[in-house]
């Protein structure tokens, strides 16, 4: 009984650590060089400080709530 655990606990621990041997290959990097975006337009994007989402801002404080009350 206690080889057989033994034996099941070693092949355990080997499928593991093959596991993390898989994980540690070199990833591929991108090739140098200048990235080309196409076309984007200049100009000048005004961004608001305040933002009232309105009538949609209710189903969120109200979906907001919901996940507060069920993960606290």
């Amino acid at each position: 009984m206690w080889t057989c655990m033994a034996l099941l606990l070693l092949s355990v621990i080997s499928a593991s650590g093959e596991l993390q041997q898989e994980d540690t290959e070199p990833r591929r990097l991108p090739p140098p060089g200048k990235l080309d975006f196409g076309y984007v337009p200049a100009g000048v994007y005004e961004t608001l400080a305040h933002y009232e989402p309105g009538p949609i801002g209710i189903l969120f404080h109200l979906v907001h709530a919901f996940l507060h009350a069920v993960q606290p």
